[in-house]
Formats: structure tokens, sequence, C-alpha cells
């Protein structure tokens, strides 16, 4: 049990006992084990890694911000998930501010 002192030395979402990040293949096994018990074998890690990288870039966070969350090491890949949620933002931006021009 982690008491309300340690909640605060690990500097990862996913980290170990001893505080260290996870890499991406630790969590992975262990959702693979859990997915196959469970017969869930349409849920995947790495589909739920690309929609939180949609999610958060259709919240409007940089793609540095979704690195950090997502745990990306390449933000070419960061840009590859988040490309088509960006472009949904955008558009819906570019359209407000279109409709404020026209209105003002």
């Amino acid at each position: 049990m982690i008491d309300a002192s340690q909640k605060t030395r690990a500097k990862f979402i996913l980290a170990d006992r001893f505080w260290k990040q996870l890499n991406y293949d630790q969590p992975q096994k262990k959702v693979t084990a859990v997915r196959r018990v469970a017969n869930l074998t349409e849920y995947s890690l790495h589909g739920l890694r690309y929609s939180a990288a949609g999610e958060l870039a259709e919240a409007g966070c940089t793609d540095q911000q979704i690195a950090a969350i997502t745990g990306h090491k390449s933000l070419s890949m960061v840009q590859k998930y988040s490309k088509g949620a960006s472009q949904k933002r955008l558009a819906k931006e570019a359209q407000r501010l279109r409709e404020r021009n026209k209105n003002g």
C-alpha cells in the first residue's frame, strides 16, 4: 500500500514499484493477458493510446502535451495519431472565425 507521502515520487503515469518508468511492452503484456482471459479481443493498448492521442488533440493539447501523456518519443508519431482530430478541431475554429467575421 502506498502512503500519501509516497504518491508524489513517481514522475510517470505508469511506474513500477520503484518509481521507474514502465516501457510500452510491460503494460502491453499485462493488458494482452487480461484481454485473453476476459475474451475482450477487440480492445488493445495500441487502440487506447491512439484514441487518447486523438481526444487530447481534439481538446486542443499541443503535440508535446500529448506525447507527455501517451509516452510517444517521436512527435511525428503523435502528429500521425492526432492528425484527424487536429484537422477537425482546426476546421471548427476556422468556421467560428468565419461566422464571427461575417456577422461582425
